[in-house]
């Protein structure tokens, strides 16, 4: 049951840090503050996401 886990967890972190690339690709590209806000403040939420994720998988090991 562990490797299931530690399967979906990773998949999950995966698909996150595809995200979290694509948002920074967006930053570079946004010229309006408001937006750039956002988009800083989605990045931070999918990093924080995804730590919990490492940390998760590190407690399970």
């Amino acid at each position: 049951m562990a490797d299931v886990m530690a399967e979906m967890t990773g998949s999950q972190m995966a698909i996150l840090k595809m995200e979290i690339a694509e948002l920074r690709k967006r930053l570079t590209e946004v010229t309006d503050e408001e937006v750039k806000k956002m988009i800083r403040r989605e990045i931070m939420n999918k990093e924080t996401h995804y730590n919990i994720l490492a940390d998760r998988m590190r407690l399970q090991n």
